[in-house]
């Protein structure tokens, strides 16, 4: 691919989005036309953005790699054990609870006797009651161990009995004990840890900081009594919020093992979530996918796979990588390995639009095709016409919008041997007939006869300053006679003339800037939109510069030279560039010293000189040398004829 012609490409997009004049459509039909014999792209650029071509060559040709960084972000499920958790003081007792050393309960009484007291049952299992002693309630339910205590308190409360029972007995959990609960293997913080004990497997790793990145979490294995009574899957809750985990209560002494990871693989490309997955060894690329939460709406039908090929299995660890490709509808048949990439590519991004500029509503990039609906119900695309695409866009239709717009479209085509080396040139009468193609350029002119005037400005001091029609062949002197002529308090000799100009910056919008129009005389013609400037009279030359006297000085003669007032300036000073001295005129123009260093030259009243410093004065100019010589000698010249002239 040519490179060179990618901002091209990049920009037009930008372009599409605003309303062009005649003479940028020329511009960018042909720099397109001209494709790779382009010889410089800022051309274009230059005259529609501030943009540069070196901006699109960083976006276009130094395109960023795919690079997956690794951070434990990307390592499916960790994050679930980042959070810290505190104990959950606010959820009911369940029904199943049974009470041990360590709880807090509260026993309320109520009806014909009122009381409520606070009872911590000790490491026995026991409580105390006066006149009753101890009363065993370890291992028992809170219905249980009501029973109990209202059969027991019968003995000083009568009126808890069954038959005249006038007092009701309540046993509620205020706080509950923690449960001892090992963790082994590769977790975080290894050990005993005190945790809830209404805790599961999921939440006890949380209070104890959770697996390390190492630690499975398809196979967390919960050990009672020696034996592995379960083995937990923590992804079936990662994506879909169902696990059995949370009907496994831990009891005291209970041991929690994460073993390391078996096979662990990258996901990349076309996924919703790409990252590190842990596979079981019976799963293939479609339980990875599913757990990577799907493809993407981009993604095609090929997936890469590159993978090391296990320890047993290959013949020489030079050979132990491999990688194929595979179609989509294989991957329910395809295990992985441990270390295994897959990447789902992406599908091509083929082109599919066309692209509008010029005097339309809307300019822009467009779909090429339109459906048609058979009697079987079948979609069929079919290519627009370029009379349909242009009622898209709009203005055709509208009756005066539409006497602003040419009727001949231009349509510039891509071909093998020439970029966009085609171009069509169609009258709007003929457009149903002409059939667009992928990537098609499509200008509209403006009809530049309607409702647009030509005008120029003239302002300052002449009698009669304003906006003025423009006809063809005005020059500078007939605007000026037109506008009255120079008033007593304007100067000739200081006129300018300035043209606004429109640019585009960087996000499409239409910027006008204004320039001077210099080598202007008063025969020069007037163009559209041209200002014409009338300075006020001055007496006045500025000298500014390497001079002793840098400033405003008298303009007293007719025909005062630049010598003439860079001496009434004081002369010049030491190191001065003598022959790189100039004269900014009052209407903008830039003229440099002539060979007598400015002798011949004439200044006028509102001019400014300036006088530059050589920046390197140790260095020996020959030049400036030489031109010293012939002004002393041409001095000496003068003098001896004025000599020989008074000796007659």
């Amino acid at each position: 691919m040519n490179y060179r012609l990618l901002p091209i490409l990049l920009f037009s997009m930008l372009l599409a989005q605003t309303t062009l004049s005649n003479d940028q459509l020329d511009l960018l039909r042909d720099q397109l036309s001209q494709g790779s014999e382009i010889a410089d792209t800022n051309i274009l650029i230059e005259e529609t953005s501030d943009l540069t071509s070196e901006d699109f060559e960083e976006v276009t040709i130094e395109a960023e790699e795919d690079v997956i960084p690794l951070n434990n972000d990307l390592y499916f499920g960790y994050k679930y054990f980042e959070n810290e958790i505190n104990f959950f003081d606010n959820t009911p007792t369940s029904a199943d609870y049974r009470l041990g050393a360590g709880d807090e309960i509260i026993l309320s009484l109520w009806g014909e006797v009122n009381s409520r007291e606070k009872i911590t049952i000790n490491k026995e299992g026991l409580i105390y009651f006066e006149n009753l002693g101890f009363i065993n309630v370890s291992n028992m339910t809170i219905a249980q161990a009501e029973k109990v205590l209202k059969d027991r308190l019968q003995n000083i409360y009568s009126t808890l009995k069954e038959d005249i029972a006038t007092t009701d007995l309540m046993i509620e959990v205020s706080n509950l004990k923690s449960i001892n609960v090992y963790l082994s293997g590769e977790v975080q913080s290894p050990g005993v840890h005190l945790v809830h004990p209404f805790s599961d497997i999921f939440s006890a790793l949380i209070q104890s900081g959770g697996p390390t990145l190492n630690g499975s979490l398809r196979e967390i294995q919960l050990i009672r009594n020696g034996e592995i009574i379960s083995s937990t899957d923590l992804y079936t809750f990662f994506s879909s919020g169902l696990g059995n985990f949370s009907s496994q209560k831990l009891l005291n002494g209970d041991v929690i093992n994460v073993p390391p990871v078996g096979i662990r693989v990258l996901a990349e490309g076309e996924l919703n979530n790409l990252g590190y997955y842990e596979l079981l060894a019976d799963e293939t690329i479609n339980s990875l996918i599913n757990y990577a939460g799907g493809l993407t709406s981009n993604s095609s039908n090929t997936v890469i796979i590159n993978e090391i090929i296990p320890m047993g299995k290959r013949t020489s660890d030079d050979a132990a990588r491999t990688g194929k490709v595979i179609s989509l509808s294989n991957a329910s048949k395809i295990s992985l390995n441990n270390g295994s990439t897959i990447n789902i590519l992406p599908i091509s991004n083929n082109t599919v639009s066309v692209t509008v500029f010029g005097r339309v509503s809307f300019p822009g990039e467009y779909p090429l095709y339109k459906n048609l609906f058979s009697s079987s119900k079948e979609q069929q695309l079919e290519a627009l016409s370029l009379k349909e695409l242009l009622g898209i866009v709009g203005g055709f239709e509208d009756p005066v919008f539409r006497k602003t717009i040419s009727d001949k479209i231009v349509v510039l085509r891509q071909d093998e041997n020439q970029f966009y080396g085609k171009e069509f040139v169609i009258d709007y009468a003929d457009s149903d007939n002409f059939k667009l193609n992928i990537n098609d350029k499509v200008f509209v002119y403006e009809n530049s006869n309607y409702d647009n005037s030509f005008t120029y400005t003239i302002e300052g001091e002449v009698n009669s300053p304003g906006t003025y029609p423009l006809k063809e062949g005005t020059t500078l002197q007939d605007a000026i006679n037109l506008a009255g002529g120079v008033s007593p308090m304007g100067s000739i000799n200081s006129v300018s003339v300035s043209k606004d100009f429109a640019s585009f910056d960087s996000e499409g919008n239409t910027v006008t800037e204004t320039a001077l129009v210099g080598n202007i005389n008063l025969s020069f013609e007037i163009a559209d939109k041209n200002i014409i400037t009338i300075l006020p009279k001055t007496n006045v030359v500025r000298v500014d510069g390497n001079v002793y006297s840098p400033g405003f000085i008298a303009h007293s003669s007719s025909a005062m030279s630049m010598s003439k007032a860079i001496e009434l300036a004081g002369g010049y000073k030491p190191n001065s560039m003598k022959k790189n001295a100039y004269v900014i005129r009052a209407n903008g123009e830039i003229e440099r010293a002539d060979l007598f260093r400015g002798r011949a030259k004439r200044v006028f009243p509102g001019d400014a000189i300036f006088v530059p410093v050589d920046p390197n004065p140790s260095q020996f100019n020959v030049a400036a040398f030489t031109a010293d010589i012939l002004s002393v000698l041409t001095n000496i010249a003068a003098i001896l004829v004025i000599v020989d002239n008074n000796s007659d």
